[in-house]
């Protein structure tokens, strides 16, 4: 037979969280959320994803994702080069705003 020679634990003590006040008409949600417009820009004028990507210079696999809003982030020359693409295509001056918005 073997003896324990452990003593007995002490009991935890269980805390809880209570929920911290925010200011009235806050909530958990984010504010907005920026999304990629290209898609609506493009349809606008017929522009085809191909003909973008030969315009720019950027992978077909870049205007796809950005056509399909599922990037994360965009650099400063792909921004560059998505509106002087659209502008060659177009022959209308376009600016950041015209591709991305705030929902």
């Amino acid at each position: 037979m073997r003896l324990s020679t452990q003593t007995p634990s002490t009991p935890r003590l269980r805390t809880t969280r209570t929920a911290q006040a925010q200011p009235a008409g806050a909530t958990d949600e984010p504010t907005g959320t920026i999304v990629c417009v290209l898609s609506e820009v493009m349809g606008r004028h017929r522009v085809s994803q191909t003909a973008l990507a030969q315009a720019t210079g950027l992978r077909p696999a870049t205007i796809h994702a950005l056509y399909h809003d599922r990037t994360s982030s965009v650099t400063w020359d792909v921004l560059a080069r998505l509106l002087m693409g659209l502008h060659a295509l177009t022959h209308e001056p376009y600016e950041m705003g015209d591709l991305f918005r705030l929902r």
